[in-house]
């Protein structure tokens, strides 16, 4: 049973311009959220012209941890954009150091989407080792082929196989995949425990950079701390979503926006 003192130390990237990483993540989860940003940059993805900034990273993080620690609080680690490989080595360090106040490990594997990658392959080749740490893992197919070498001849007619493939490699880690395409409906997907489920949500005419760090942490803030069921918690993180991307195409915003 988890304590009142629970805390998401959030490990992300945060822009200055534009919405993602651990913008989203604290205004979804608030004052919940420890934040320990893997790298700063002015902007995100999708901006041209942006710079990124490397911070002491394992230092800051192994601090945080410690007063975490300190202050009898137990963590809910949250991994997603990180700035390099040995970032990854960090965080294995640490969980493996402070396993007694850390009682979960939720990742999102961000490296590629739309059948490409767009971080280096050291950070690919290394998330495998942090998946096989974790409770729940986040990824979208193509990180799915990506981190299981199946890139090559990319095929969204093959999900299934990738799907396989990956839960045969993390067998004990509860699996869903964000953003599934079908006709005019987007389609998360749980695997856990040889049962499946899906949700089904609504296409809508645009997508946003920092979807997935919204969904992310509205799934954490739904299962972890609301206690519904993960399928009804990976559900209600998708239609809130859904309705932030709707929110912010009525508004006329260039970057997503929660209402």
């Amino acid at each position: 049973m988890m304590n009142k003192n629970k805390k998401v130390l959030a490990i992300n990237s945060l822009p200055a311009h534009g919405n993602a990483g651990l913008k989203m993540v604290m205004h979804a989860l608030g004052t919940k959220v420890i934040p320990v940003p893997s790298l700063m940059l002015t902007g995100i993805g999708s901006i041209k012209n942006i710079k990124k900034y490397e911070i002491p990273f394992e230092s800051m993080l192994k601090n945080t941890l410690e007063l975490a620690g300190n202050l009898d609080e137990e963590i809910i680690l949250y991994v997603g954009y990180l700035g390099s490989a040995n970032q990854i080595q960090v965080i294995k360090e640490s969980i493996q150091e402070f396993k007694e106040i850390i009682s979960q490990v939720v990742i999102d594997p961000v490296c590629g989407d739309h059948g490409r990658a767009y971080v280096a392959e050291d950070i690919i080749e290394n998330w495998g080792e942090l998946i096989g740490m974790s409770d729940l893992c986040l990824p979208n197919i193509t990180e799915i082929a990506l981190i299981n070498k199946q890139i090559h001849n990319f095929n969204l007619n093959e999900t299934t196989r990738y799907i396989n493939s990956f839960t045969k490699s993390y067998p004990n880690t509860a699996l869903i995949v964000t953003s599934l395409e079908e006709d005019d409906e987007l389609i998360n997907k749980l695997i856990i425990r040889d049962q499946t489920f899906e949700s089904r949500h609504r296409k809508l005419s645009k997508n946003f950079g920092g979807s997935g760090d919204a969904f992310a942490s509205y799934l954490i803030d739904f299962y972890y701390y609301q206690s519904k069921p993960l399928n009804i918690a990976m559900s209600e993180a998708g239609e809130a979503v859904k309705n932030a991307i709707a929110y912010t195409i009525k508004n006329n915003e260039p970057f997503l926006m929660l209402p």
